[in-house]
């Protein structure tokens, strides 16, 4: 009898309600209509922004033979090789450019979408599932990330698997449904380490929760993954990455939830005031929790929000206490269970009008972010594509010099035929004397023309998104090693900032 009472109880308070087949069709076709708006919004504008520095040096490795790929990786790259295994044999169907190579991460922004609405489903109820998902479809992080052709929307893909499959096996925890959440949360580990932080809660509460062997050896498995990449990862947790320490921990704790909701709007003055608007987003979710859910919906959004903490608030613990990774794109991992928590308060049972009411407000914020990502081009990513077209044709063999860095020169170096890669890992710059006919700058439109040598000409200016390009001629040749060559540059457009780098392109093959 004991036995049959804690069944039947169980089933009430924790199986998934059984939906009416009619109602279950029409959540069907609600998700797969928000899985068509994902695609449109994520596909229509997947050419509009040039590379960026990390999208040309995804570029340039997939060009490569695939041992020199994954020797690439070894040496220069900073997370798990899986997003490199899967985009190479992608690159060779679809190409490198732009469209072709950023389809792979749309391609896995879309499938989010619906793997968001099981999580939902499984975890709170069929009515979260959809809002998580309608969350997701329209939201500016997930869609900025499902057109860079890097690795984290294949980690956002992963994880939100990951998160269905641990609901299953948590109400369920039958060694096969294990076994899946092993399966695909390993995947998610091989892709970013950043999914470890919820790979590790979901796999500590099924041990809690199944207290079996099997549960234990899932968890195991995980490790295992880990130990494989102790030697790539060691070097990681020794030096923090200078580009994320370079900014205060405190605004990049400040930039999470404004990144999370209008990504990349978080570089406006509107930062200052998002702790403030996450805390009252915060406590509308806990009282519309409170007043308005079920045992189950609050049950599930509680397991939702212990994920989403562990995610955001261990990396920061760590960041705290000497290791600084912190950064909201590697954060991915807990957008995906807060989604689920906020499908959750704005779909209560008894509290509708309300959790209405959040949603409308949520949405309406998406929007407003991604209408002003399209629209500013202050928000989008640097124009290398321009600059090279501005570039041109070299006149002869030709350096150009660029203030930026290899910020600017990667990209270059992908969208200029005949050059060198430049960015991370490059090869060292010649030792001796390089004779050149063009000297070009890429500078900032406020720098100025200096006093030209003798010899010299000015033949080209342009202005593309901020950036000022300048082509020099030198009739007569000049050959110099490659420090004397940048240090000539920098006094041709001035003022010139420290970190100039410089590469060089050949009139013909």
């Amino acid at each position: 009898m004991l036995d049959l009472a804690r069944t039947g109880g169980e089933a009430r308070a924790g199986a998934t309600p059984r939906a009416s087949p009619a109602r279950g069709g029409v959540e069907v076709r609600l998700v797969l209509g928000l899985t068509l708006l994902a695609a449109v919004l994520r596909f229509a504008t997947l050419a509009h922004q040039s590379y960026w520095l990390d999208e040309s040096q995804a570029a340039h490795e997939m060009a490569l033979p695939f041992g020199a790929m994954l020797h690439a990786w070894s040496t220069t790259e900073w997370n798990p090789p899986l997003y490199l295994v899967v985009a190479w044999p992608w690159a060779r169907v679809f190409g490198t450019g732009e469209v072709g190579l950023r389809s792979l991460s749309a391609l896995l922004g879309v499938a989010v979408v619906p793997l968001l609405f099981l999580a939902g489903r499984e975890l709170v109820s069929a009515r979260a599932g959809v809002a998580a998902a309608a969350l997701a479809a329209v939201n500016p992080f997930l869609i900025w990330y499902s057109q860079e052709a890097r690795e984290y929307m294949l980690l956002g893909t992963l994880c939100a698997a990951s998160l269905w499959l641990f609901a299953r096996a948590w109400r369920r925890p039958t060694a096969a449904a294990l076994a899946w959440w092993a399966a695909i949360s390993a995947l998610a580990l091989l892709s970013q380490y950043f999914a470890g932080f919820l790979v590790a809660a979901e796999g500590l509460l099924l041990v809690h929760r199944a207290r079996s062997r099997a549960s234990v050896v899932a968890l195991l498995a995980m490790a295992a993954v880990l130990a494989s990449l102790v030697d790539h990862v060691l070097p990681r947790f020794q030096h923090d990455a200078g580009f994320i320490v370079a900014v205060p921990l405190s605004l990049r704790f400040e930039q999470v939830p404004i990144s999370f909701a209008l990504y990349p709007v978080y570089q406006s003055p509107i930062v200052s005031d998002a702790l403030l608007a996450a805390a009252a987003v915060f406590a509308a979710v806990i009282a519309l929790l409170i007043v308005g859910g079920s045992p189950r919906e609050l049950g599930g959004a509680g397991i939702a929000a212990l994920l989403a903490a562990v995610v955001l608030l261990v990396p920061l613990g760590l960041a705290l206490i000497g290791h600084d990774d912190y950064l909201a794109r590697g954060l991915m991992p807990g957008w995906l269970p807060l989604a689920v928590l906020l499908g959750a308060a704005c779909t209560t049972e008894r509290a509708r009008l309300g959790g209405a009411g959040l949603a409308v407000v949520l949405l309406a914020i998406f929007v407003y972010g991604e209408i002003r990502v399209q629209a500013d081009a202050g928000f989008q990513k640097p124009d290398w594509r321009g600059v090279a077209r501005a570039l041109g044709r070299p006149v002869g063999d030709r350096a150009i010099v660029a203030y930026d860095g290899e910020f600017a020169t990667g990209p270059l170096s992908v969208y200029l035929p005949r050059v060198a890669w430049a960015g991370p890992g490059q090869r060292p710059l010649p030792d001796g004397p390089v004779t050149i006919s063009e000297l070009d700058v890429v500078g900032d439109v406020g720098d100025q023309v200096g006093r030209l040598p003798a010899g010299v000409r000015l033949i080209a200016r342009r202005d593309v998104d901020g950036f000022a390009v300048r082509r020099f001629v030198i009739p007569a040749g000049l050959s110099a090693v490659p420090t004397a060559l940048l240090a000539r540059a920098t006094t041709l457009l001035t003022p010139a900032p420290p970190g100039a780098t410089i590469v060089f392109q050949s009139r013909s093959a």
